[in-house]
């Protein structure tokens, strides 16, 4: 497994042997094997909104600001040519 897979399966708990896993979690009947694995999940799944979250939120002002940059160049030019007549 390459590095870049490996990664995503870490960060996403995805057993790398999960014919294995899945004959193991057959026989857990009290779900000792995923114990804390689902918190993990949850904190990996909440860091990745939070993270999409900020990405939105700065595009968002990232457009206000430039509508706002040209609002204000349109203004001048207008002022300026307003002033020459």
């Amino acid at each position: 497994m390459d590095d870049q897979r490996r990664e995503i399966a870490r960060k996403y708990l995805l057993p790398e042997r999960p014919f294995l896993h899945g004959m193991a979690s057959a026989f857990d009947i009290f779900g000792a094997l995923n114990q804390g694995k689902s918190e993990q999940l949850l904190d990996n799944l909440l860091e990745e909104f939070e993270r999409s979250e900020r990405d939105v939120m700065r595009s968002t002002w990232q457009r206000v600001g430039e509508t706002l940059y040209m609002a204000i160049k349109k203004y001048e030019a207008q002022s300026s040519g307003n002033r020459t007549k």
